[in-house]
This record gives C-alpha cells, structure tokens and sequence, in this order.
C-alpha cells in the first residue's frame, strides 16, 4: 500500500469537485458533499485526519447536550420555585413573630415606666408612713 502525496489528493480532490458539479447543485451527492471538500482541503494542507463524520457526531452530541442542559434547568426552576413557595409560609410567620416582638417591645417599654412609677409610689408612701409612725409616738 502506498501513501498518496498531497499533490495526488488535490488531483484526486478537484476530479472528485467535478464530478459532484456536474450531477449539478441540487443533487443528493452535491448536499451530501456540502463542506466536506473545504475539510478535505484543510487536512491536505495541514496534514489533519478530520472527518465530516465527526463534525457531525460532535454536533449531535452537542445538541443532545444542549437538550439535557435544558431539561436540567427547567427541572431546577420548578424544584426553587415549589422552595420559594414553601418558604413564602416561613418568611410570612417569621414576619408576623418579629411584628409580635415589636409589639411585645413597646408594651415592655410600658410596663418597665409603669414600674418605675410603681416604685416611686412605693417609696412616697414609705416616706409618709414612717412620717405619720414618727408624728404617732407617744413622747416624742
């Protein structure tokens, strides 16, 4: 077996060009062969071994890729979204406790002024009772 030389492939490449051409451009060989003679000229000229086979292969492989990645993301979109829901309920009850503590807030500040008030009462009251036990005493 002997190894074509790159002008024999060119040769061979322009008779194969013609013959396409001459089943004329919507021939089932010309669409087949769409692009396959620009590659062929590329491996020729840069010693590569590529095939439309494979271009072909690796875009199919792509597009069902691309469709995976697809399904991936509509899945992941309905999964936050039924998360957002179900924390829509948490967020709502942790909104109502922090209003809740608000108002337990203020009601404290209340009570904390009404105890304060409380205690200043007590001791006036401590102050005139001992007064009135100091003014009562026999003798003094």
């Amino acid at each position: 077996m002997t190894i074509a030389t790159k002008e024999q492939e060119r040769k061979v490449l322009e008779k194969v060009r013609k013959m396409i051409a001459e089943l004329g451009e919507n021939s089932y060989l010309s669409s087949a062969f769409d692009g396959a003679f620009a590659l062929a000229e590329e491996n020729i000229e840069n010693d590569f071994g590529l095939s439309a086979r494979e271009y072909i292969e690796k875009a199919r492989s792509a597009e069902k890729t691309i469709t995976d990645m697809k399904e991936d993301v509509k899945k992941t979109m309905t999964y936050l979204k039924a998360e957002k829901e179900s924390h829509a309920g948490t967020i709502k009850l942790l909104n109502t406790i922090q209003e809740r503590n608000r108002e337990h807030a203020s009601e404290k500040e209340v009570m904390e002024e009404a105890l304060k008030a409380a205690r200043l009462e007590i001791i006036t009251l401590k102050a005139r009772l001992y007064d009135f036990m100091v003014i009562e005493q026999p003798g003094a």
